[in-house]
């Protein structure tokens, strides 16, 4: 009996220590600490800021790159939130600041003042311009300020033909054939960090879905052996093989799984299989007619390929050659709609798009577009082909095949030029935006890159790009991203030491709510560390005549680089009707000089930028002096 009672009194404390265990394991793994959760109009907000190198236990720290994550939820139900577009900042507490609630702390985040900029904004994104002149401009359409709104060049060996943009948005590959590399751009720091070299002349880049592997296609013209694909593992930035696919330009697709990808060899013409996880070419097939385009539909998990003399060629799951779809013109380019049933294929002799229902295998419509059109780009609600032979942007409404219903097209300029009075690349001119009813479009014969929100008869703005032809167009975005149902993430590098409040706004429900962050220092950093770039005016007065010429001058604490020469000067009267750009005159020393007239009295600001030294109007501070009449004073 003894034993029993023994036996009853230790399964009641296992069973006792098992309940605890978990208590412990819920509270840990779904219980936020009560600074870094609220609840509000009826939803459970929960935010969470991990850092995501080896050193994750340890304190956040200044530098680090970190995950910033909110978990939302219904506060009764526990339901995930879906589909909320939240805006986030992160900002330094000052202790000198008067009292300002959360809600008016946002919105004047909101009103984007020149004057006022959290450390981080969450909500950005940047427009990219590769250009002729081997360089590639960085755009901020937000805040940036004036026409340019251009806040970073980032040079290259030689002209650029093509990119790629990593799946975290951190590295950028460029294709460079005059100098055989492939250009790899860090966009936290807009610095190209390294060159990848190639015995051949690489020309395509295509990164396939997981992220893992860069494909790089090759031509050689005069030693048809050195064609072919290179293979470069993004973690360790280095080849891991080149494969002899075949001679002749490349196009590379993908299987939406990884697993398998597919390469055309024009000069063949044929089309090689490769077993990515082998790495390993699984087969070739011959194909009777030159291919110029691939698209992969997950739809059908069939691979479509569109050829010179106008037949679509269809490779289903089981990797063998169907009936081909007849179009009976040349086609030029070949994409799916984001659903992976419709397939675009350009005709730019025919001036026609041919419409492929994808889950029938056959053509569903042929819609007439613009003069001699080269490529397709999708939004949520429409294709986007854009004409060559004159300014024209056919949009193709997908709503319509969705009912079986005759597509319809409207139209908008892309520039006030034919984009073909320049060199054409293959790469994306038309590009979505974030927030997938906007796109922007590259006019390299206007040396221009064209805001167009849908619904809009016209573009709504534009970015000037100092001279250059933007040959390609593409979008880097900074905000926060719904990585899995209920939960909006967002990468960042961690800034200086301090206290932070971290806002969050959604717009539906309206919530405003503020967390606490705190960042420790990094000691390895200590000894890293250079004085931050600082900008000083010398002014000797306040107060400048008007109608007379001014000379200020701008002091930098310490030098980057020997007398730059794109140090922008941008002047106006508040509130801002009267504008000027000036560029600085180098007097050595990390000295610059501008001369300026004020036309009228009242209050002036002065702001800089310089794209070598990466800091924009809204970085540094500003100089502000009053114009008076100097008789009237008198």
């Amino acid at each position: 009996m003894k034993a029993f009672y023994r036996n009853a009194v230790l399964v009641v404390l296992i069973v006792i220590s098992i309940i605890f265990m978990f208590s412990d394991l819920s509270l840990t793994q779904f219980d936020q600490p009560a600074e870094s959760q609220a609840v509000k109009e009826g939803l459970n907000i929960a935010m969470a800021i991990d850092p995501t190198e080896q050193h994750a236990k340890t304190p956040l720290r200044e530098g680090d790159n970190a995950r910033v994550q909110f978990t939302i939820q219904d506060a009764l139900t526990q339901e995930p939130i879906k589909g909320l577009h939240p805006a986030v900042w992160m900002e330094r507490q000052n202790s000198q600041e008067k009292a300002v609630s959360c809600q008016e702390r946002i919105n004047s985040y909101l009103q984007s003042q020149l004057t006022f900029k959290p450390e981080i904004n969450f909500n950005s994104y940047f427009v990219l311009s590769l250009n002729d002149h081997a360089s590639i401009s960085v755009i901020d359409p937000i805040n940036g300020y004036g026409g340019s709104k251009l806040i970073a060049r980032v040079n290259l060996n030689s002209p650029g033909v093509d990119w790629a943009l990593s799946k975290d948005n951190k590295k950028l590959y460029v294709a460079t054939p005059l100098t055989r590399e492939v250009a790899v751009v860090d966009t936290q720091t807009w610095k190209a960090i390294s060159f990848l070299k190639f015995a051949a002349v690489p020309t395509r880049l295509a990164l396939q879905p997981d992220g893992n592997y860069l494909w790089v296609g090759l031509e050689d013209a005069e030693q048809a052996s050195k064609s072919g694909i290179s293979i470069v593992d993004t973690e360790k930035l280095a080849v891991v093989t080149t494969l002899a696919s075949g001679a002749g330009h490349h196009e590379v697709a993908f299987s939406d799984d990884s697993r398998t990808a597919f390469i055309s060899n024009a000069d063949e013409p044929s089309l090689t299989i490769v077993d990515i996880e082998k790495l390993s070419i699984k087969q070739t097939v011959n194909t009777p007619f030159k291919p110029v385009s691939l698209a992969f539909s997950g739809l059908s998990k069939s691979l479509f390929v569109a050829t010179q003399n106008g037949s679509l060629l269809v490779l289903d799951s089981a990797e063998q050659l169907s009936t081909p779809i007849e179009t009976g013109a040349a086609l030029k380019a070949l994409r799916f709609s984001p659903d992976g049933r419709w397939g675009f294929a350009v005709s730019q002799t025919a001036n026609k798009v041919f419409i492929i229902d994808a889950s029938l295998n056959r053509l569903a419509q042929t819609i007439e577009v613009g003069p001699e059109p080269d490529q397709i780009a999708f939004t949520d609600s429409f294709a986007y082909v854009r004409s060559t032979a004159n300014e024209i942007v056919s949009m193709l409404s997908l709503d319509a095949l969705s009912k079986n219903s005759q597509v319809s097209v409207t139209t908008f300029p892309g520039g006030q030029t034919a984009p073909n009075q320049s060199e054409l690349l293959l790469t994306d001119a038309i590009v979505p935006t974030p927030e997938r009813n906007a796109v922007v479009v590259a006019n390299p014969t206007d040396k221009t890159v064209y805001y167009y929100m849908e619904g809009m008869a016209a573009p709504m703005g534009n970015f000037e790009n100092q001279g250059m032809k933007p040959m390609a167009a593409m979008i880097v975005n900074r905000s926060m991203q719904e990585t899995s149902p209920g939960v909006y993430s967002g990468a960042t590098q961690l800034p200086p030491a301090g206290n932070y409040n971290v806002s969050i706004l959604l717009s539906n429900p309206t919530v405003y709510h503020c967390f606490d962050a705190n960042i420790a220092a990094n000691p390895e950093l200590a000894s890293q560390t250079t004085e931050p770039l600082k900008v000083e005016y010398l002014l000797k007065s306040s107060e400048v005549p008007v109608g007379l010429s001014v000379l200020i001058t701008i002091k930098l604490n310490h030098a980057r680089q020997d007398k730059i020469s794109d140090l922008q000067v941008l002047v106006f009267r508040i509130p801002g009707q009267r504008q000027q750009r000036l560029i600085a005159k180098s007097l050595g020393d990390n000295l610059y000089q501008v001369e300026f007239t004020p036309l009228e009295t009242g209050v002036y600001q002065l702001f800089v930028q310089s794209p070598s030294l990466n800091f924009s109007f809204d970085q540094q501070a500003k100089l502000t002096f009053r114009a008076i009449d100097s008789k009237a004073s008198q």
